[in-house]
């Protein structure tokens, strides 16, 4: 069986769903070939729009964060730029792989594909992995066969909106095997390890003051993760003594698994890495609209906390959560809880399913 898994690198979250479904598929479906492709830069040759995206990110949130609003429970279209040259794209890949199935981490690869098979009269199944804790109409699109929800909640409300409950699995966001680990109540220390992520973007504060007084503070190692933020780098690698810097890394779960703080903006990706990993997370306040939904998750089900929008009072919360080992070990254990409500073999049976049916 062929599986397609289709991606796109706006922020590094999607990429990493789609290559967490690629391991998982693969270790449970041993002779399944597994493609994972990012329509945009098979359509375009070009990883350039990575940049435009970052560019509205960080200056157009206020119209990115509009749109978002007025599409999440109306049927206003939102068109995509360049549709031809992504549905021909798309039709490559399609013929390239010999895909028996579709599974798309990126609501507009997901709205290609839908209309694809409605002007080519494809039956392709096509599986939508919806990469937050959303239920954004965005998502959804009438040639979609399932999706997968980031947890019950979400299934409720994609029920609400008129998605058959036998067509979604409560899967979570897909994650690495090496982020999952048993629940373990880490023993009180003389030191503590704070992890700072700011995704593949790197979106971290830039004051010095604020890196100042995390070297400072006594008993507190720090590890900061700048991803693809060079300039951030560059000005933090080497000039504390209490906080390590690293660029971009491809073993994020080494890092989770010895920290006892995670301080992160909440990412889809990132959230569900932190509950596998069971890392208490305390989040920089969300400026995109998902991301407050994933805020809000988190504070909804007690997985962590927010910091406050003064950057005055961040040392002194993030000292008080660090030192509260009874505090730590409480969202722990909600994190492991949370997980039990999880489907994790679903989309195995379904693939299991397709796959009879292709034979």
């Amino acid at each position: 069986m062929n599986i397609l898994i289709l991606t796109g690198s706006f922020g590094n979250g999607h990429n990493a769903a789609a290559n967490a479904l690629a391991e998982t598929i693969g270790s449970e479906l041993k002779g399944s070939h597994i493609y994972v492709e990012d329509l945009f830069t098979h359509a375009f040759n070009s990883t350039k729009y990575e940049y435009l995206f970052r560019v509205m990110v960080e200056k157009g949130k206020y119209f990115y964060n509009m749109v978002y609003r007025r599409t999440e429970d109306s049927d206003l279209e939102r068109k995509i730029p360049f549709h031809k040259y992504l549905t021909r794209s798309l039709d490559q890949l399609i013929k390239k792989t010999d895909a028996d199935i579709i599974i798309s981490t990126l609501w507009s690869c997901s709205k290609v594909v839908s209309e694809y098979k409605q002007a080519k009269k494809c039956n392709i199944p096509l599986i939508t992995c919806i990469t937050d804790v959303s239920s954004h109409n965005g998502w959804l699109y009438p040639y979609t066969d399932f999706y997968m929800a980031a947890a019950p909640k979400i299934k409720d409300e994609l029920i609400e909106k008129g998605v058959d409950p036998k067509c979604i699995i409560v899967s979570g966001v897909p994650v690495r095997s090496e982020f999952k680990t048993e629940s373990i109540n880490k023993t009180a220390s003389n030191e503590k390890r704070l992890l700072i992520m700011g995704g593949g973007l790197g979106l971290l504060p830039k004051s010095k003051a604020f890196y100042e007084e995390l070297n400072n503070l006594i008993g507190v190692k720090t590890t900061i993760i700048t991803g693809n933020n060079k300039q951030l780098y560059d000005l933090l690698k080497g000039k504390y003594e209490n906080i390590e810097v690293l660029a971009f890394v491809h073993n994020v779960s080494h890092y989770m698994k010895n920290a006892d703080l995670l301080i992160s903006k909440p990412g889809g990706i990132t959230l569900f890495e932190t509950i596998s990993a069971e890392l208490p997370l305390l989040m920089f306040k969300p400026f995109l609209e998902q991301e407050m939904r994933n805020g809000e998750f988190v504070m909804d089900n007690n997985l962590g906390d927010v910091l406050s929008t003064d950057p005055q009072e961040w040392i002194a919360r993030i000292q008080q959560m660090l030192w509260n080992d009874e505090l730590l070990d409480t969202i722990s254990a909600n994190m492991h809880n949370f997980k039990s409500l999880l489907d994790y073999s679903g989309l195995f049976h379904l693939l299991q399913q397709y796959e009879r049916q292709i034979a």
